[in-house]
């Protein structure tokens, strides 16, 4: 009865609707289940008794978009029938936003203030990348879900009344098929309300990390409008799951500043700071707030570290991770023990294990070691073997060259002897030989069967395709005939001509098979071709 009371107030608002169903015999009880004197159920009990059996399927556990998907329907909804599926999580990002400080009496000098602020805030976060989600967090987000759909359908329920009203008061009666048509539609989406108070929001998915994307506004520094509506509203109208804005006023030269971060998805300030001072202490204030906004915006433990590198330009690893590449003030990572690696062209890499505790502020400095400078000498046995740096000629060995500045790759090669390569850098010793293997099969014979091999291959391959085409066409002309015939009546050949079709279409896929095989065979040559070309083992 709990679900059915809506479409009772409905019915009982409705007396045109009632007066045209009772007229042909059918009661307009609202009650599930109960039918008129004619023996069947309202259509709009019907509705009803279909949203709370459905409702009731889903407080029992089954999931509403499993039942929706077995009625094995992929047209477009149909607005009469209840929408029972669980809201999704449809943002795929963490979107923050910094507005322009409001400023307040300000003197002319520090108008400037009330931009550069937020962009010293903005620029402080500027690097973070993902978004951690608490458990409460995820149970927040799910709510939130389900809020901005229920005031949804709230407002379709809201519109659908004022398109009845106008329907039941207007100069031309309605007619009851149109009546009717809107009844269903408003029982349809008062279902979806009545399934969406009593969901489980835990059935609904959000993930557990999300990427950070700052959202970019028109004014200064790409600095988002200040909220013309309260900050709900104004992170709905932008698409927002934090914004940051702040208030700043001048008092008797004094610069007072008040902060504060609003989330979307807790629906309260999580970050409030006031602050007086002049105009330098405001500034050096700000790194201080910046990492307060930044664990709002991580969601979990994070150690701050300053990577300053000798030479400027290194590169940091944390991990076998690349994180930073030339000097870094402000790199927000994960808590724990790392093996953290500087690299630099023409230098020694460095490697260490930290230890990085959460809120710890760590300053990395390195000063990397050149690489071993002057000349290395690479000797073959036999000698006068041909050496190629980074493929580059470099001489017959004995050959002394220059040292690499990073790693290279260099290739010893001789008429009778496998191709040998080696690896040449900053770090090799200056003294490198290497003894070349006797090429014992004739790899130049052996080459040049290994390539007769693809190109045969490769001919074979490409008349196969030929026969595959011809047959599709014929068997496609063959269908074609077949049904000039049949439109003729005449019987006896449109059977040969579909015999015909047959026929073609198995010389068609006999044919793709073959094809398919020879093109196996044509990528095995090839990658043996390649094979014996580098000097190994076919």
């Amino acid at each position: 009865m709990r679900k059915a009371a809506p479409l009772l107030v409905l019915l009982c608002l409705s007396p045109q609707l009632v007066f045209a169903q009772s007229s042909t015999g059918t009661a307009a009880n609202p009650v599930p289940g109960q039918t008129g004197t004619s023996g069947t159920t309202s259509t709009s009990a019907t509705a009803a008794t279909g949203a709370a059996a459905a409702t009731g399927t889903a407080a029992a556990g089954t999931t509403p978009a499993a039942g929706t998907a077995a009625a094995g329907t992929t047209s477009a909804p149909n607005p009469a029938m209840p929408d029972l599926t669980v809201p999704a999580d449809t943002a795929k990002e963490w979107t923050v936003g910094f507005t322009v400080f409001a400023a307040e009496d300000l003197a002319k000098e520090n108008a400037y203030l009330a931009y550069s602020l937020p962009l010293l805030l903005k620029n402080e976060v500027s690097g973070l990348d993902t978004h951690t989600f608490t458990p409460e967090e995820r149970d927040m987000a799910r709510s939130a879900i389900v809020s901005r759909e229920s005031s949804s359908v709230e407002q379709s329920i809201t519109r659908i009344r004022k398109e009845r009203d106008s329907l039941l008061f207007g100069a031309v009666p309605p007619s009851a098929s149109t009546l009717q048509g809107v009844d269903d539609r408003l029982a349809a989406v008062v279902a979806r309300s009545e399934f969406l108070q009593i969901l489980d929001v835990t059935g609904i998915a959000v993930a557990a990390e999300k990427p950070v994307t700052i959202k970019e506004g028109s004014g200064v520094g790409k600095l988002l409008d200040l909220p013309g509506v309260g900050s709900a509203a104004y992170c709905a109208a932008q698409g927002l799951d934090l914004l940051v804005g702040g208030t700043l006023k001048e008092v008797q030269g004094y610069l007072l500043l008040e902060l504060w971060a609003f989330d979307a998805t807790r629906g309260k300030i999580v970050l409030s700071s006031r602050e007086a001072a002049d105009r330098d202490q405001i500034y050096a204030f700000m790194p201080t707030v910046g990492k307060d906004i930044a664990g709002i915006i991580l969601g979990r433990e994070w150690t701050q570290l300053a990577f300053d590198p000798d030479p400027p330009g290194a590169s940091l690893y944390v991990d076998d991770t690349l994180v930073a590449s030339g000097v870094s003030p402000s790199l927000y990572l994960s808590p724990g023990t790392k093996t953290v690696r500087v690299s630099a062209r023409g230098y020694r890499d460095e490697t260490r294990t930290v230890t990085l505790e959460p809120g710890q502020q760590f300053s990395l400095v390195v000063k990397l070691e050149k690489g071993i400078t002057g000349s290395v000498t690479v000797a073959s046995e036999p000698t006068g073997a041909d050496l190629y740096v980074d493929s580059i000629w470099r001489g017959k060995t004995p050959v002394s060259v220059e040292r690499p500045a990073s790693r290279s790759r260099g290739v010893l090669s001789l008429t009778g002897f496998y191709d040998l390569p080696f690896s040449i850098g900053p770090d090799s010793m200056e003294q490198l030989s290497f003894p070349l293997q006797v090429d014992i099969g004739a790899r130049d014979l052996l080459q040049k069967q290994a390539r007769n091999d693809f190109y045969v291959s490769f001919g074979w391959f490409a008349v196969s395709i030929v026969l595959p085409l011809f047959s599709y066409a014929l068997a496609i002309d063959s269908v074609v005939r077949e049904n000039e015939f049949l439109l003729q009546g005449n019987l006896s050949d449109a059977a040969s001509a579909h015999l015909n079709y047959q026929l073609y279409l198995g010389g068609y896929y006999a044919g793709m098979a073959m094809s398919a095989a020879l093109f196996t065979w044509m990528i095995f040559r090839i990658v043996h071709y390649v094979s014996v070309s580098n000097g190994t083992a076919g």
